[in-house]
């Protein structure tokens, strides 16, 4: 993705070594289970793995399951973004 800003074309562009990062929660029951995944399996298949062993444990089959990275506008290679007026880091 790509946008104009400051006469600067910018590009959306995912910074990888934060990786791919999930969060899953229960939501089975009445009031809702609330369990969720262990820092440590906080991966895509990380959370999949938890929600298998929890429906194991449970019975439990309703999770909500969110699946977020980060990214960060760029401009060209050519162009530090430090020297453009009212952008931070």
């Amino acid at each position: 993705m790509t946008r104009l800003f400051w006469q600067v074309t910018w590009t959306l562009k995912r910074l990888e070594f934060w990786g791919v990062r999930a969060h899953i929660q229960c939501v089975s029951g009445t009031p809702q289970c609330g369990a969720t995944s262990p820092p440590e399996r906080r991966t895509p298949d990380g959370v999949l793995t938890w929600a298998e062993e929890h429906l194991r444990q449970t019975g439990h089959r309703r999770y909500d399951r969110v699946l977020f990275d980060t990214v960060q506008w760029d401009p060209p290679e050519d162009v530090d973004p430090r020297t453009i007026k009212g952008v931070t880091t």
